[in-house]
């Protein structure tokens, strides 16, 4: 089959699938970025509120512990504690993050806590584990130190211890001022208002301790505050404190994987973090990612869709080129493409087959009288009816035209005949098209291979030139052999050599006189052609004219004799001042079809030589085409003035009942019943028969091949009036012509 370009649409559709999944995972990837990148703005900004309120409080805190210090210092509450109750009491009550403040000697005594009354004991801080290390510290600071957060039973509250130093004015440190920060409940200073229910805060110690958290809850609050944090997490906030930044680490702080910012108070050592559970940002990133999945999805699914109907276009209007590449759109045979393809595939696999080339006898007179459209009707009835015929392996295609090649299977000839005489059989039966009857038989060319080095050319050509046997006789099939294959090589050369004569100058013209029976004068002549070639030298007529019948050159040289016989024949006139007839003979096949009637009829009529004196031959063979219309046409050319003559009478196929509707003028006795009368008596009996015909049609019947006296008499007895043959003259050129009638004169 005939290449052509094709789109590999799976491949496009994966190239475009493969852009379209990249594409989405950088979309996909670059949304992960920006759905997080929000998230860490948004703790961001609560680490910085949550810093910067930390920070706010611890001050505003150190500042009230400054202040009550120095005036519980100014009250000698050294010595008597009492003397600041009152002071610590009011204190308490405007600042309600505060659950109390106490009041210590240097030795870590406590000697005055609000919201306990006196009389109750109370611990020394000192040695007290939870509170030894800050308070140590703190007393000898007169800046606010937080302590680790621990549970005071005595209030029964989780607590942020705040103390200081105390500074009297000689620089001592009698006493240090310490408060608690509420660590649970809503009270806390430390609490963020509004704080987002996914967030969590956590404020952590530089000792990797658990300063605060929020939230967390109360089953949680003993494990958080006196287990040191995470090693892990706490060497990144180690790091964070050199660098002195904003920073976003990736922890386990809230029973899963978190993103917590984390930021660094210098000025009391705290790490404060803010985390957020990947779970709270893979959820609205997945929900955005299922809604990108399914529009992604439908997109691919649609894609799909478009890229399997363009796929099934593609393989459909492949199958389509390709049946229409390997069949004949008009009976749906295998053409000639298929043809070859299959005889070199029997070729290659050794097979022995058989290869029967058709063609229709009738189909060029049937298309010509009917139209295009009826023919393409018998064609597809032929085709029908060959189907019939077929059998699993058998092979059948149309060539081309009314050319039809069956392959067979076999390797016996007998076979092959029964098969072509089925088909010669089921073809010469009547065809029905449109309410007319039509008859149209077939020629078979078959040539068989058995051989290796013969190729589906060779093989075709070989049927080719058996057909051309079989059309001779029609309706007929024909075996190749060599000796065919010669005669064909001779037709090829005729027909070359042919197609150039008139070109060449090669043919020449003679005429054969007529005779009148009673004044045995000369009353017309027969023009007649011959053909001497450089390559093939004389050609005898009937062997050129049969090539130029079948191969259409005859029309050019019926053309070429006419014009030529009627212009020398008037010259002959001219120069002897006489005048006589013509007979040219007309060809069946340039009468056969409408166009070439046309044609002829044209020829014709712009000739200038006399009508009356003009006869056209025509043989019984002229039937083989439209009988009506050639009968319309020959009744047309008498009423022109034209003579016609019917040649070769008793050899073709016409019956009594077509010649008498004839519009003929001539009837002509063959040469071969003329020439064998004397041998018998039915030969005699024939030719008498057809003098009496022509006596009652009242036309003048001519005898030709006369060469005798004694066929002379006979026909003079019976009753002829014209004669032709070597008895009185053989055919002569214009010359020769002139100086015979100079002669009869």
């Amino acid at each position: 089959m005939p290449k052509f370009k094709e789109v590999n649409f799976w491949l496009l559709y994966i190239a475009i699938v493969t852009v379209i999944i990249f594409t989405s995972i950088i979309i996909f990837y670059n949304e992960w970025n920006s759905n997080k990148s929000k998230y860490i703005q948004e703790l961001s900004n609560l680490n910085r509120i949550t810093a910067q309120n930390t920070l706010s409080s611890l001050r505003n805190q150190e500042s009230i512990l400054r202040i009550l210090g120095k005036n519980l210092l100014s009250l000698n509450a050294y010595s008597y504690p009492e003397e600041g109750r009152k002071t610590i009491e009011e204190m308490i009550e405007v600042n309600k993050g505060l659950v109390a403040f106490g009041l210590a000697r240097f030795n870590g005594q406590l000697i005055l806590v609000s919201s306990l009354k006196e009389g109750v004991s109370l611990p020394n801080l000192m040695t007290n584990e939870k509170t030894r290390a800050s308070f140590e510290i703190a007393r000898k600071n007169p800046k606010m130190m937080l302590g680790r957060t621990y549970f005071m039973k005595q209030l029964n509250k989780w607590v942020i211890p705040i103390r200081m130093g105390v500074e009297n004015r000689h620089g001592e440190f009698p006493l240090v001022m310490t408060a608690g920060i509420q660590a649970d409940g809503g009270d806390t200073v430390l609490n963020v208002k509004e704080l987002p229910s996914n967030i969590s805060i956590q404020i952590v110690r530089s000792d990797g301790y658990l300063q605060f958290q929020n939230p967390l809850k109360i089953q949680d609050y003993k494990k958080s505050y006196n287990t040191p944090f995470n090693e892990n997490v706490f060497r990144t906030l180690q790091k964070i404190y050199f660098e002195s930044r904003l920073e976003f680490i990736d922890t386990n702080l809230m029973k899963g994987k978190t993103l917590t910012s984390v930021s660094y108070i210098k000025d009391y050592n705290l790490y404060v973090m803010v985390s957020m559970p990947y779970e709270v940002i893979n959820k609205e990133y997945f929900n955005k990612l299922l809604l990108y999945i399914v529009l992604i999805t439908v997109l691919l699914l649609v894609l799909y869709y478009l890229f399997s109907y363009s796929i099934n276009i593609q393989n459909n209007t492949k199958k389509q080129l390709r049946y229409i590449a390997n069949h004949d759109t008009l009976t749906g045979l295998h053409n000639r493409y298929a043809l070859n393809e299959e005889i070199e595939e029997k070729i290659s696999m050794g097979e022995s087959f058989y290869v029967l080339f058709m063609d229709l006898d009738n189909f060029k007179h049937v298309n010509d009288t009917y139209g295009h459209q009826f023919g393409d009707q018998l064609l597809k009835e032929v085709s029908s009816r060959l189907k019939q015929l077929l059998i699993k392996g058998d092979f059948l295609s149309r060539n081309g035209g009314d050319e039809f090649v069956l392959l067979v299977r076999e390797n016996q000839n007998e076979p092959i005949r029964n098969l072509a005489n089925k088909i010669l059989e089921i073809l010469s039966e009547p065809i029905f098209i449109n309410n007319n009857e039509i008859y149209t038989g077939t020629s078979i060319g078959i040539s068989k291979y058995d051989e290796i080095n013969v190729s589906s050319l060779d093989l075709l050509n070989q049927a080719d030139i058996a057909l051309y046997k079989a059309k001779e006789r029609r309706n007929s099939y024909v075996f190749f052999s060599d000796s065919i294959y010669q005669d064909s090589k001779v037709f090829l050369e005729i027909e070359s050599e042919l197609r150039h004569a008139i070109r060449k100058n090669e043919f020449s013209i003679v005429y054969q006189p007529k005779i009148d029976a009673k004044t045995h004068k000369l009353v017309g002549v027969e023009s007649l052609i011959r053909w001497q070639n450089s390559k093939l030298g004389f050609v005898p007529t009937e062997k050129f004219i049969a090539v130029a019948e079948k191969s259409g050159i005859i029309n050019s040289i019926g053309e070429y004799v006419l014009n030529r016989s009627q212009k020398e024949i008037m010259e002959v006139w001219d120069i002897l001042d006489v005048t006589f007839s013509l007979s040219v003979n007309v060809s069946p096949r340039q009468i056969s079809s409408q166009r070439d009637i046309f044609k002829f009829w044209e020829i014709i009529k712009r000739s200038p030589f006399p009508r009356e004196k003009f006869i056209i031959e025509i043989t019984e063979n002229v039937f083989i085409g439209d009988e009506q219309k050639i009968i319309l046409f020959l009744n047309t050319i008498k009423d022109y003035g034209i003579g016609i003559s019917l040649d070769d009478f008793g050899t073709g196929y016409s019956s009594l009942s077509i010649l008498s509707k004839l519009p003929i003028s001539e009837l002509k006795v063959d040469k071969s019943f003329v020439q064998n009368m004397l041998l018998n008596e039915d030969n005699m009996m024939l030719v008498k028969s057809i003098l009496n015909i022509g006596r009652e049609m009242h036309v003048k019947v001519v005898a030709e091949g006369v060469e005798s006296q004694e066929e002379l008499n006979v026909l003079d007895k019976f009753g002829c009036d014209i004669y032709q043959g070597y008895y009185f003259s053989k055919p002569l050129s214009k010359e020769e012509l002139i100086n015979y009638i100079k002669t009869e004169k």
